[in-house]
């Protein structure tokens, strides 16, 4: 016969019930809690202001991010745009030129446990009107209600050590957009 104890030395064993069903109170978090709360290792990625669009029915590059480290994946638990009107919204693996990035202008990395001194490894640019983007494939395309709209990737969507994500906004109805993706850090497997 076999016993589950108490991992800590406590003596507390495990009970399994007449119906041979163990009994445990457990708690459950996803993946990013435990790298932020534990590793400092969590961010946020964004625009960090909003982006003013007159020109509409143009797609223009809102937002880029890419991984940098060279030891750990970034990985993407959820993107989110917003504009003051429905929208169109593309998603591009590994994009390789256009204003965007040229431009350069940087986004805002924050890492989202406040206790932690930890630097994300990564370039992020935020977009301007008429900015564009060149090169990658689309990996995804959406239409978004006004306000804001999220994209859940939960942690499925990663970003090896030099992979990058851009999106692009279009607009029906000139006004402001902005954009944030939420993702942390894991070691390659």
């Amino acid at each position: 016969m076999d016993i589950i104890e108490d991992g800590k030395g406590s003596g507390k064993k495990a009970e399994v019930d007449s119906n041979n069903r163990l009994r445990v109170n457990s708690t459950q978090h996803k993946e990013v809690h435990y790298a932020s709360r534990y590793e400092g290792g969590a961010y946020d990625f964004s625009t960090g202001a909003y982006v003013t669009i007159s020109s509409t029915d143009t797609e223009t590059g809102l937002l880029y991010l890419k991984n940098t480290s060279t030891t750990q994946d970034l990985i993407i638990t959820s993107i989110r745009t917003c504009a003051e009107a429905a929208h169109k919204v593309k998603l591009y693996k590994n994009p390789t030129g256009g204003t965007l990035i040229s431009a350069a202008d940087a986004g805002t990395s924050t890492n989202v446990n406040f206790k932690s001194a930890n630097e994300a490894s990564a370039l992020i640019y935020k977009g301007a009107e008429g900015r564009t983007l060149t090169g990658g494939s689309v990996m995804t395309q959406h239409i978004m209600v006004a306000g804001h709209s999220n994209l859940e990737f939960n942690d499925a969507l990663i970003l090896g050590p030099g992979n990058s994500l851009a999106i692009t906004i279009e607009l029906g109805v000139a006004g402001d957009a902005c954009g944030r993706i939420v993702g942390y850090y894991k070691d390659v497997l």
